[in-house]
């Protein structure tokens, strides 16, 4: 028994001789290191090319910036936003990397050019964020078209490329996390391009619109005019403000449309606007050949015949009643507004690379001018004028020379 006892008493003393080590080894180990905090530098070394992309997004996605015509193309230089949606508040001070590179058929590892932000803004909440970046410059060098290495959208006039944000933030504990992940295509335009299919196209309807008016005022013995005049000459050798004004809008929407289309490479939205404005013109336009259609008609009834005369520039301002010029200011106000809207349309287009939505204002500006002109047109009494004056019967018309019945108003 007193060997037992002993064993007892030795295990006793061990385990208390344990317990009395054990603080003073628990002190001999090093502290642990403070939690880390993000820092410029550290996060520096976050990037696109040093960070695996997950196998999900982590709830965050790209969301349309706005309702309508989505605009995700971009020359290098130019400027482009993305919004990001997170189910999970965004930290305000995170940091977020934007990062670019062409997009290949089968996916490269790394090979992102880096861009940092311009402008940050955060909403509902922190769970969304839009992020506005310029495009890197220095993003050259697009693979082949013909390799099959690179992706091109727009019969292979625009090529893609890959848009990776990385937002990093920090945990409770001050730790480098990854608080969002996306990804979007984009297009890498360049507008002189663009700009030349544009032109060449304005171009060549101009030149099938010239040629076939140029053909049909020759049999009509007006041959002689300018490409220009031509096409807005109405039969009776007035240079018309209502097909000048249709000629134009339908040259400035169909030049913008092959201009952004060929920027995007894909078919885009027509503005509104834009179709109200095309559709004031049109229906002034079809009004005005019905008014003077029946301005022809009662002045052959009356006997009155017109002399043949050529088109000028001046017949877009001056109208003409009873052989008597003066500037019509309707004329003058509506010529001025059509040029005004179709300048803006134009410097908007080639700055932002969109067809922009025609304000409210100027539709309504440019439909009370159209309406203004063509209400005063209805009223010239020009017609009523050479119907209550029929030509003289004796002498008839030109046998000694004397003059024809003077015309009735202005066509066009």
């Amino acid at each position: 028994m007193s060997q037992r006892a002993n064993r007892v008493l030795a295990a006793l003393g061990a385990a208390a001789f344990l317990l009395i080590l054990t603080p003073f080894a628990a002190l001999a180990q090093p502290a642990p290191a403070p939690p880390q905090r993000i820092t410029a530098s550290a996060a520096d070394s976050v990037g696109c090319n040093s960070v695996e992309k997950p196998l999900s997004a982590g709830g965050a996605s790209i969301v349309p910036d706005t309702p309508g015509q989505p605009k995700s193309w971009q020359p290098p230089g130019g400027e482009i936003s993305f919004t990001v949606r997170s189910f999970v508040q965004i930290p305000p001070d995170a940091y977020v990397i934007v990062c670019f590179r062409w997009k290949h058929i089968n996916e490269r590892p790394g090979g992102y050019i880096t861009a940092r932000p311009v402008h940050l803004d955060f909403t509902d909440g922190g769970r969304r964020l839009t992020v506005t970046v310029v495009v890197p410059p220095n993003l050259r060098d697009p693979p082949s078209r013909f390799s099959g290495e690179g992706e091109y959208a727009g019969l292979y006039l625009v090529p893609l490329a890959d848009v990776r944000i990385l937002v990093v933030g920090k945990d409770k504990d001050g730790n480098v996390v990854i608080a969002a992940d996306v990804s979007h295509t984009i297009g890498i335009t360049r507008p002189f391009v663009a700009l030349l299919l544009a032109a060449l196209t304005v171009l060549a309807a101009f030149g099938v619109l010239s040629l076939i008016s140029h053909r049909r005022l020759k049999r009509l013995g007006l041959d002689g005019l300018d490409p220009i005049i031509r096409i807005i000459a109405t039969s009776d050798g007035y240079a018309s403000l209502s097909q000048l004004q249709m000629v134009l809008w339908t040259v400035v929407v169909a030049a913008s449309a092959v201009y952004v289309m060929v920027l995007s490479g894909d078919l885009i939205e027509i503005t509104s606007g834009t179709l109200v404005l095309l559709g004031i013109s049109g229906f002034v336009t079809v009004g005005t050949q019905i008014h003077d259609s029946a301005q022809s008609a009662k002045a052959a009834a009356a006997g009155v015949s017109r002399p043949q005369r050529k088109p000028m520039w001046s017949d877009l301002v001056v109208n003409e009643t009873n052989g008597q010029r003066d500037i019509d200011v309707t004329r003058v106000q509506m010529l001025y507004f059509t040029l005004i809207t179709a300048i803006f349309v134009v410097m908007r287009v080639l700055s932002t690379y969109v067809i922009p939505e025609i304000p409210q204002g100027f539709q309504i500006l440019m439909g009370l001018s159209n309406a203004v002109y063509f209400g005063a047109k209805v009223a010239q009494p020009g017609a009523n004028t050479a119907a209550a004056n029929p030509p003289a019967t004796n002498p008839p018309p030109g046998a000694d020379g004397a003059p024809l019945t003077p015309p009735g108003s202005q066509a066009g």
